[in-house]
């Protein structure tokens, strides 16, 4: 009988549920945990505090602090994932191999150079002990090769997955208490996210309203907030953190999906928005030309008269394509969690059996 590898996956962040990286580590407990297979073990490290029930066929160890001041009391594992680029623990053994994910360089954005230069050294010395280090995108493949000692590596590109959410239970907000059509926008509430260029951009749509849902509780939540009262700017609302139901119901009731941000690794309320066949008008910048694969409508620049024009030269017509509409779909249904556990298990396997990368 074949001995079982055993591969770690660092999955601390199922502490925080609400955000992106709270997300990609519940999918991952949930289809990884389903997954018997003869050569790998899967151990999963979790937050101390964790009450999921993953079943039987993994390995669950409860993170605690003793293990943040001595790596030996972590587990002993063949290859080690830290699944984004901010997990710090590992325990890395002469033979234990290393994968490293980096979902993003927004730093290189949002600090000033003294921060850039912290977190490149930080990056840089995770580069080092990693046997392959992993991108989201092509976009962030470019970036880590430009900015970061790769040290003769190549990143391999492993596209984000994102779940199947278009046939989910929907529930209507309590704060949508009229029958005008809107416009739907959700993230974080911050500076990178650009929602605050959509207030001037809806001065020149009266007859709609726009929700800019996430939490908002950022500098960027409370200038937005102060703008709306001073400008008397009625027709954009704020709600705050809302739930999945809530999420998916706004998705499949908008008008269009409006993403300014230039601080995306991924972009993925854009293909979220697709699965629902939506006009989506997304920023230049970063990932979304890219990851939206040319069924979105991208702003040429995000100046209020661009984004006017666009949104009222594109919209009125979008919907009268049935066929793009479907090709659209089924582009978004294409970042499953199949395929992309399959690439990770396949890049897994190259490295327990020592097999050489393919790096192309």
């Amino acid at each position: 009988m074949m001995e079982k590898k055993r591969v770690l996956l660092d999955l601390r962040n199922l502490k925080n549920p609400t955000n992106g990286f709270g997300q990609i580590a519940i999918n991952y407990a949930n289809h990884f945990s389903k997954m018997d297979l003869p050569d790998i073990q899967f151990v999963f490290l979790v937050p101390e505090k964790c009450e999921m029930d993953f079943g039987k066929l993994v390995e669950v160890v409860k993170f605690d602090k003793q293990m943040k001041h001595d790596e030996q009391l972590l587990p002993k594992v063949d290859l080690w994932h830290s699944v984004n680029q901010f997990q710090t623990i590992q325990r890395i053994d002469d033979d234990t191999k290393f994968v490293f994910t980096i979902h993003d360089l927004n730093f290189l954005r949002e600090k000033n150079w003294l921060s850039q230069i912290k977190h490149k050294l930080r990056l840089n010395r995770r580069i080092k002990k990693a046997d392959a280090v992993t991108a989201i995108s092509g976009f962030v493949s470019k970036e880590i090769k430009e900015h970061l000692n790769m040290r003769g590596k190549t990143p391999v590109v492993i596209y984000d997955p994102v779940e199947h959410i278009d046939k989910k239970t929907q529930r209507k907000p309590e704060f949508v208490n009229d029958d005008k059509p809107f416009f739907f926008a959700i993230g974080q509430i911050r500076m990178k996210k650009n929602f605050h260029l959509l207030l001037d951009v809806m001065k020149d749509f009266p007859d709609h309203n726009l929700y800019i849902c996430g939490d908002s509780h950022f500098h960027a939540g409370e200038l937005i907030k102060s703008r709306i009262e001073k400008e008397n700017i009625g027709n954009v609302k704020l709600p705050g953190k809302i739930s999945d139901e809530e999420r998916i119901w706004l998705y499949a009731h908008c008008e269009a999906f409006l993403f300014p941000s230039q601080g995306e690794g991924f972009g993925l309320p854009a293909i979220e928005a697709m699965q629902f066949g939506k006009a989506v008008f997304v920023a230049p910048f970063t990932s979304l030309p890219e990851i939206t694969g040319g069924h979105a409508i991208v702003w040429k620049d995000i100046t209020t008269k661009t984004m006017v024009e666009s949104i009222r030269k594109n919209l009125p017509h979008f919907y009268d394509d049935p066929q793009r509409i479907e090709n659209m779909k089924e582009y978004a249904h294409s970042f499953d969690y199949g395929q992309h556990i399959q690439k990770y298990l396949e890049l897994y396997r190259k490295l327990l059996g020592q097999t050489p990368l393919d790096n192309d």
